[in-house]
């Protein structure tokens, strides 16, 4: 027997597999009968004409077809969840899906009703923010009044976490619990970016304390805030070049119980009240080193990672990230929220929200906002 016949056959079998593995392709759409159902099913949010009817309902006038038909398919099979979409589009059939998508990717790109104005830079918008704290911090974070803390220098992640405590009670003060009631979580984080890019300046170094007597008292310190003062942890502060006065001050309330944190009370515990000034006099004596900064400080900054995928250079048949350009800032913002904390199952997007702060987001929804559609 020859070796035709099998031949012949494997030739069949592979290419019937290559049919069947092949990917299904999406009924060609008709516009016209998406304009029908978009009347009937998405007008009262969306609009006709595809404009947002609410500040956190997306535009869809002139958004990418390959988007919008994947976004419906994914309400259709639960992957998205939102309760009405996910009814909606259970309720129509592929065809009709790509209809309304072929119908919304038609129509003229919108901007949103009211664009936000670009967001100013965070450094600026925490500097105006941190007007009322320069009486006692100091204009640009360097205190000069005894007994209160540096702010410039430290890490922004400590700060926004500092913050956190006064304004939930965990810190008693009455005059910072009152500045910050007013606070949203947005300003406080561009508060402590701007102080954080402040250079640090040594305080007066005269104390009652030792520095060589501190020296040796501090190894259980260096743990969290760092050789010589210089802490590399985000959420714990630098001591190098801090106020003596309020180190001791502030190592008192830890040990004594009046600041709440187990870890510093334990290593404190049976701490004397001048090996506490020694302690205060070591870190005094310490140049004080300005904090590491990552990322971007602006909308526009970011915006230029984001714009690999969703700028006017991918316009990419295959690529299916939405255009963002004129969309509501609150809708971007929510969405971008979703992202980050795991709402929105999306891989890709989840990595790259999760690095944002509220206040980045804030600063990159309100820069696509602000952009006309291109």
């Amino acid at each position: 027997m020859t070796r035709t016949p099998y031949l012949l056959l494997i030739a069949l079998l592979v290419a019937a597999c290559g049919r069947e593995q092949a990917p299904s392709q999406p009924p060609k759409a008709d516009a016209s009968a998406g304009k029908a159902i978009a009347a009937s099913k998405c007008v009262s949010c969306h609009g006709l004409d595809g404009k947002s009817n609410g500040p956190d309902i997306p535009n869809l006038g002139g958004q990418k077809l390959a988007y919008l038909q994947g976004a419906l398919n994914d309400y259709r099979k639960g992957i998205r969840h939102h309760a009405a979409l996910q009814q909606m589009a259970a309720e129509l059939s592929e065809a009709d899906l790509a209809n309304v998508a072929a119908y919304y990717a038609a129509q003229p790109a919108i901007a949103a009703a009211a664009p936000a104005a670009p967001a100013a830079d965070r450094l600026a918008a925490g500097k105006s923010a941190a007007a009322v704290c320069a009486a006692c911090h100091g204009e640009d974070g360097n205190a000069k009044v005894k007994g209160n803390p540096s702010l410039a220098g430290q890490h922004p992640g400590y700060l926004v976490a500092a913050l956190q405590t006064y304004k939930d009670g965990s810190r008693k003060d009455a005059v910072m619990a009152a500045q910050v009631a007013k606070l949203d979580q947005a300003t406080m984080e561009n508060i402590a970016l701007y102080y954080a890019s402040q250079a640090p300046k040594a305080r007066d170094k005269s104390t009652s304390g030792d520095v060589a007597a501190g020296e040796p008292l501090s190894g259980k310190c260096g743990g969290c805030h760092g050789q010589q003062g210089h802490s590399a942890n985000a959420i714990t502060p630098s001591l190098a070049g801090q106020d003596a006065a309020y180190l001791v001050k502030t190592m008192k309330a830890y040990r004594d119980g009046a600041r709440k944190h187990e870890e510093m009370k334990t290593a404190l515990a049976g701490a004397k009240d001048k090996d506490l000034e020694h302690i205060a006099a070591f870190y005094v004596a310490q140049t004080p080193q300005p904090a590491k900064l990552a990322g971007p400080t602006s909308g526009h900054a970011w915006a230029e990672r984001c714009d690999k995928c969703h700028g006017p250079q991918a316009e990419n048949p295959a690529m299916v990230a939405p255009r963002l350009d004129g969309q509501p800032a609150t809708y971007l913002a929510k969405a971008l929220k979703d992202y980050r904390e795991g709402k929105r199952p999306q891989s890709a997007m989840h990595a790259m929200g999760a690095p944002l702060s509220d206040a980045d987001i804030e600063a990159l929804s309100a820069h696509y906002a602000g952009q006309a559609p291109r």
